[in-house]
C-alpha cells in the first residue's frame, strides 16, 4: 500500500540509507578499529596488508587508552626506536576520522618532517583504508581542504605541523593532540616558548 510519500523512483534507496543512518556506530576501541579497518601500505610498512595489533601487543593498552570511552586525558610513552608507536598514533588518527571526528593537531619535530610524515604515513593511511578514503576530501589544487599539512573530513580536520613553527602550533583549536618524537623538539618554537606547552594550549577549548 502506497502512502503517497514514498511513491517515487529511488524511494527504496532513500529509506535504506535513512535506516542505516539510525544504526549507532560500533563501540570500538582504537586497537579494535585498527584490526578491523586499518590497511598498511607497502609505502609505509615492511609488512603491508591488514594491521594486526597482535604483532605489537604492548601497544594495545596504549591505543585503547586513547579511545573515547577511556577517562585518560594525557598519555606519555617513553620508548625505544622502531617499536610501532607512530603507527599506533596513526591508528588513533584513523579512528578519530572514522569514529569520533573532531579537530586534531599532529606535531613532528620540524615542518619538513611533518610534510614527510604526511606523504609517507598519513596519505597511505587514508588511501589504503576505504572507510577513511570516503571521508577525507580528495586533494585538489584549488581546494584548501586537503593539502600536504591539512586533511579535512566530515566533522573535523587534521592539521600537521612542526614543533619549530609557532604559527602552526597556534593555528586552530584541537580536540586531539598527537606529539610525536618529542625528544627532538626544539627548546622554543620561533622563540615563542615551549612547543609542547603551545600545542597543549590548543586543547583548552575542549577541556
Amino acid at each position: 500500500m502506497e502512502d503517497g510519500l514514498t511513491d517515487f523512483d529511488g524511494a527504496g534507496e532513500i529509506l535504506r540509507a535513512w535506516g542505516s543512518g539510525l544504526q549507532p556506530d560500533p563501540d570500538l576501541t582504537v586497537s579494535e578499529w585498527a584490526d578491523r579497518h586499518r590497511m598498511l601500505s607497502g609505502r609505509a610498512s615492511a609488512e603491508p596488508g591488514r594491521y594486526r595489533t597482535g604483532r605489537t601487543p604492548y601497544m594495545r593498552e596504549i591505543m585503547d587508552r586513547l579511545s573515547p570511552g577511556d577517562p585518560t586525558q594525557r598519555i606519555i610513552f617513553m620508548k625505544a626506536a622502531q617499536v610501532g608507536a607512530t603507527e599506533a598514533g596513526n591508528n588513533w588518527i584513523g579512528f578519530a576520522i572514522h569514529q569520533a571526528p573532531g579537530p586534531m593537531l599532529a606535531v613532528q619535530p620540524t615542518v619538513e618532517l611533518a610534510k614527510r610524515n604526511s606523504r609517507q604515513r598519513i596519505d597511505p593511511l587514508i588511501d589504503e583504508s576505504p572507510d577513511l578514503r570516503e571521508r577525507v576530501k580528495p586533494a585538489r589544487s584549488r581546494d584548501a581542504g586537503n593539502t600536504m599539512l591539512s586533511k579535512e573530513f566530515a566533522g573535523g580536520v587534521l592539521i600537521m605541523t612542526g614543533a619549530n613553527s609557532a604559527v602552526g602550533l597556534r593555528s586552530t583549536p584541537a580536540r586531539y593532540i598527537f606529539l610525536d618524537e618529542v625528544d627532538a623538539y626544539p627548546a622554543s618554537a620561533d622563540e615563542e616558548g615551549d612547543p609542547v606547552t603551545l600545542a597543549e594550549a590548543r586543547s583548552l577549548t575542549f577541556a
